[in-house]
Protein backbone atom coordinates (compact mmCIF):
# COMPACT_ATOMS: atom_id res chain seq x y z
CA UNK A 1 0.00 0.00 0.00
CA UNK A 2 1.27 3.91 -0.74
CA UNK A 3 1.18 6.26 1.86
CA UNK A 4 -2.03 7.81 0.27
CA UNK A 5 -3.64 4.86 0.70
CA UNK A 6 -3.07 3.93 4.41
CA UNK A 7 -3.94 7.92 4.88
CA UNK A 8 -7.19 6.96 3.35
CA UNK A 9 -8.17 3.96 5.23
CA UNK A 10 -7.00 5.82 8.47
CA UNK A 11 -8.94 8.23 7.62
CA UNK A 12 -12.15 5.78 6.89
CA UNK A 13 -10.88 4.28 10.23
CA UNK A 14 -11.36 7.53 12.73
CA UNK A 15 -14.53 8.30 10.60
CA UNK A 16 -15.80 4.30 11.33
CA UNK A 17 -15.03 4.87 15.13
CA UNK A 18 -16.24 8.35 15.63
CA UNK A 19 -19.68 7.66 14.04
CA UNK A 20 -19.84 4.52 16.09
CA UNK A 21 -18.80 6.43 19.31
CA UNK A 22 -15.89 4.08 19.71
CA UNK A 23 -12.69 6.21 18.93
CA UNK A 24 -10.53 4.02 21.67
CA UNK A 25 -7.40 2.45 21.62
CA UNK A 26 -8.53 -1.35 21.57
CA UNK A 27 -11.14 -0.63 18.34
CA UNK A 28 -8.29 1.16 16.87
CA UNK A 29 -5.79 -1.71 17.32
CA UNK A 30 -8.60 -4.26 15.80
CA UNK A 31 -9.59 -2.51 12.83
CA UNK A 32 -6.23 -1.65 11.74
CA UNK A 33 -4.91 -5.16 12.32
CA UNK A 34 -8.21 -6.11 9.48
CA UNK A 35 -7.27 -3.23 7.22
CA UNK A 36 -3.50 -2.81 7.41
CA UNK A 37 -0.96 -5.11 6.25
CA UNK A 38 2.13 -6.07 8.04
CA UNK A 39 5.06 -2.88 7.60
CA UNK A 40 2.45 -0.49 7.26
CA UNK A 41 0.70 -1.53 10.70
CA UNK A 42 2.99 -0.07 12.76
CA UNK A 43 3.22 3.31 11.67
CA UNK A 44 -0.02 3.58 11.06
CA UNK A 45 -0.94 2.36 15.02
CA UNK A 46 1.89 5.29 16.58
CA UNK A 47 -0.63 7.61 14.12
CA UNK A 48 -3.90 6.50 16.04
CA UNK A 49 -2.94 6.00 19.42
CA UNK A 50 -1.30 9.56 19.11
CA UNK A 51 -4.53 11.01 17.75
CA UNK A 52 -6.71 8.52 20.43
CA UNK A 53 -4.65 9.59 23.30
CA UNK A 54 -4.18 13.31 22.68
CA UNK A 55 -7.88 13.86 21.10
CA UNK A 56 -9.28 16.26 23.49
CA UNK A 57 -6.00 18.70 22.89
CA UNK A 58 -6.45 17.85 19.34
CA UNK A 59 -9.95 18.52 19.09
CA UNK A 60 -9.03 21.87 21.18
CA UNK A 61 -7.16 23.30 18.77
CA UNK A 62 -9.37 22.28 15.93
CA UNK A 63 -12.33 24.33 17.88
CA UNK A 64 -9.92 27.11 18.93
CA UNK A 65 -8.95 27.91 15.51
CA UNK A 66 -12.10 27.08 13.73
CA UNK A 67 -14.01 30.64 13.12
CA UNK A 68 -17.32 29.12 12.67
CA UNK A 69 -17.72 25.54 13.37
CA UNK A 70 -16.96 23.64 16.70
CA UNK A 71 -16.03 19.59 16.40
CA UNK A 72 -19.41 18.53 17.55
CA UNK A 73 -20.96 20.46 14.69
CA UNK A 74 -18.66 19.45 11.84
CA UNK A 75 -19.46 16.93 9.71
CA UNK A 76 -17.91 13.66 10.65
CA UNK A 77 -15.75 13.08 7.65
CA UNK A 78 -13.81 16.68 7.83
CA UNK A 79 -13.07 16.21 11.47
CA UNK A 80 -11.79 12.93 10.63
CA UNK A 81 -9.30 13.93 7.96
CA UNK A 82 -8.57 16.96 10.25
CA UNK A 83 -8.08 15.01 13.36
CA UNK A 84 -5.67 12.55 10.50
CA UNK A 85 -3.35 15.57 9.59
CA UNK A 86 -2.54 16.60 13.08
CA UNK A 87 -2.40 13.55 14.59
CA UNK A 88 0.75 13.01 11.42
CA UNK A 89 2.01 16.29 11.89
CA UNK A 90 2.71 15.49 15.68
CA UNK A 91 2.97 12.05 16.51
CA UNK A 92 4.00 10.75 12.79
CA UNK A 93 7.32 10.55 12.45
CA UNK A 94 8.14 11.99 9.24
CA UNK A 95 5.72 14.04 7.75
CA UNK A 96 6.01 17.73 6.84
CA UNK A 97 3.03 20.15 8.10
CA UNK A 98 2.97 21.32 4.10
CA UNK A 99 2.28 17.43 2.88
CA UNK A 100 -0.08 16.29 5.72
CA UNK A 101 -1.98 19.66 5.05
CA UNK A 102 -2.10 18.58 0.98
CA UNK A 103 -2.92 15.73 1.88
CA UNK A 104 -6.14 16.41 3.95
CA UNK A 105 -7.43 18.75 1.44
CA UNK A 106 -7.42 16.01 -1.22
CA UNK A 107 -9.21 13.92 0.71
CA UNK A 108 -11.53 16.62 1.47
CA UNK A 109 -12.16 16.78 -2.27
CA UNK A 110 -12.50 12.98 -2.30
CA UNK A 111 -14.95 12.39 0.31
CA UNK A 112 -16.61 16.08 1.41
CA UNK A 113 -16.83 18.81 -0.77
CA UNK A 114 -14.93 21.75 -2.14
CA UNK A 115 -16.29 24.47 0.76
CA UNK A 116 -14.89 21.92 3.25
CA UNK A 117 -11.13 21.31 1.78
CA UNK A 118 -10.98 25.15 1.95
CA UNK A 119 -12.59 25.07 5.28
CA UNK A 120 -10.08 22.16 6.63
CA UNK A 121 -7.00 24.09 4.89
CA UNK A 122 -8.02 27.50 6.52
CA UNK A 123 -8.03 25.23 10.05
CA UNK A 124 -5.20 23.28 9.57
CA UNK A 125 -2.78 26.55 8.31
CA UNK A 126 -3.83 28.22 11.07
CA UNK A 127 -3.01 25.47 13.77
CA UNK A 128 0.60 25.28 12.45
CA UNK A 129 1.06 28.67 12.13
CA UNK A 130 0.07 29.51 15.22
CA UNK A 131 2.69 30.33 17.50
CA UNK A 132 2.04 27.66 20.57
CA UNK A 133 2.52 25.58 17.69
CA UNK A 134 6.21 25.66 16.81
CA UNK A 135 6.37 25.19 20.92
CA UNK A 136 4.03 22.13 20.81
CA UNK A 137 6.24 20.58 18.25
CA UNK A 138 9.28 21.23 19.93
CA UNK A 139 7.67 20.06 23.24
CA UNK A 140 6.66 16.76 21.51
CA UNK A 141 10.13 16.05 20.51
CA UNK A 142 11.84 16.69 23.48
CA UNK A 143 8.99 13.97 25.17
CA UNK A 144 10.31 11.99 22.60
CA UNK A 145 13.46 11.99 23.18
CA UNK A 146 13.02 11.61 26.71
CA UNK A 147 11.10 8.73 26.41
CA UNK A 148 13.72 7.39 24.30
CA UNK A 149 16.45 7.55 26.60
CA UNK A 150 14.55 5.62 29.37
CA UNK A 151 13.87 3.23 27.28
CA UNK A 152 17.29 2.05 26.93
Amino acid sequence: MTRNEIREVLMQMMYEMDAAKTLDLETARKLAGEKLPGKNLKRSLQILSGIIEHLDEIDGSINAHSRSWKTSRMPKVDLAIMRLALGEIKYGDDVPEAVAISEAIKLAKKYSTEQSSRFIHGVLGAIVNAPEAAGSAADAADADAGSAAQEQ
